[in-house]
């Protein structure tokens, strides 16, 4: 992709399972400073909100988009690392952030065949509060356990959420899963740098086995709700609670009356808002999207959940069209 001469680029690759914290990772590191980044971020969801949550930086964030990009290397992954090689301006690094569903790793071993790059660092972050849950959920515990097969620095987040008591029982599920992981504890506001090394794989090449990869895309569930208009408060409370558990992580910008637009963000039944980013796409008020496990309802029924928290407008009846346009004649 580049000439022999140039310097490998290092990749680091950022995994967790859905909600444990990446992007915050991500904007940490690009808030720093000091370095050009290329990132590049898939999202399971219809739509890719992640990438439009990255702050901006000096380097480019693209979008992988597609699905889940560690379950098909394809051409627009390899297209995306090919334009970052033959950029004019070098990247100092490149870092990735797999989908909440993904596996890092599948996505970690293209840098290790690829001649232009070099594996820094696989980083997967743990939610210190879910993660025992997580592991013990039949639904999605080797999707979680495979997520740490072959990290070497996990960065367990939240911490200031539990008690130490928690935060050491939480260690020590993740440690248990493989010998030789590096875990750091963590929290929004002391989250680390990125390591600066090498990964030290077994191998060159590919350490897993084809034959057995779990397909995301069958395990797992999208779901994307578009409504113009606004949410009632109390009326979302409710129906956020209505859903169902095997809706694992809703996201996106939403509206209240008289209220200017924020980012609802719910991982299992918490939920919390703030404030909108200028450049999420889209021109729906209300634009979430949601990735759940392969028995998530149907749309229409996750559909009509949300819709009773909508500010429910009165149809107009035809005299008071017929009234409505007697004003607008005098």
């Amino acid at each position: 992709m580049t000439t022999a001469s140039r310097a490998k680029i290092p990749v680091t690759v950022v995994g967790g399972f859905l909600g444990a914290g990446k992007t915050t990772f991500l904007n940490h590191l690009l808030r720093s400073g000091g370095a050009r980044y290329a990132v590049l971020v898939n999202d399971f969801g219809a739509v890719n909100i992640d990438a439009s949550l990255i702050v901006q930086h000096d380097g480019t964030t693209m979008t992988l988009a597609n699905g889940c990009v560690c379950c098909s290397i394809g051409d627009g992954f390899l297209e995306t690392l090919g334009k970052i090689l033959d950029s004019e301006i070098p990247f100092h690094h490149i870092i990735i952030e797999a989908s909440g569903v993904g596996d890092p790793w599948r996505i970690a071993e293209i840098a290790l065949v690829e001649p232009d790059l070099r594996l820094n660092a696989v980083i997967v972050m743990a939610d210190a509060a879910r993660i025992s849950k997580l592991l013990a959920d039949a639904r999605v515990g080797d999707t979680v356990r495979n997520q740490f097969m072959h990290s070497n620095v996990v960065l367990l987040n939240k911490v200031d959420l539990l008690t130490r008591s928690e935060v050491t029982a939480a260690r020590a599920e993740v440690a248990a899963l493989r010998a030789g992981m590096k875990i750091v504890e963590t929290t929004e506001h002391t989250l680390p740098d990125l390591p600066n090394g090498e990964h030290n794989a077994a191998s060159r090449f590919a350490a897993t086995e084809v034959g057995s990869r779990t397909d995301h895309e069958q395990v797992f569930r999208r779901w994307s709700y578009r409504r113009s208009g606004a949410f009632d408060p109390a009326k979302l409370d409710s129906a956020l609670s209505a859903l169902p558990p095997q809706l694992l992580r809703l996201k996106g910008p939403c509206r209240f009356a008289g209220a200017s637009a924020s980012l609802l963000q719910m991982v299992g039944q918490d939920w919390a808002l703030s404030p909108l980013p200028d450049k999420l796409p889209g021109q729906d008020d209300i634009m979430l999207v949601g990735v759940g496990t392969d028995a998530l309802p149907d749309t229409d029924t996750l559909d009509a959940i949300l819709d009773s928290a909508l500010i429910s407008q009165t149809p107009m009846t035809i005299a008071d069209l017929n009234r409505k346009q007697a004003e607008l004649t005098l």
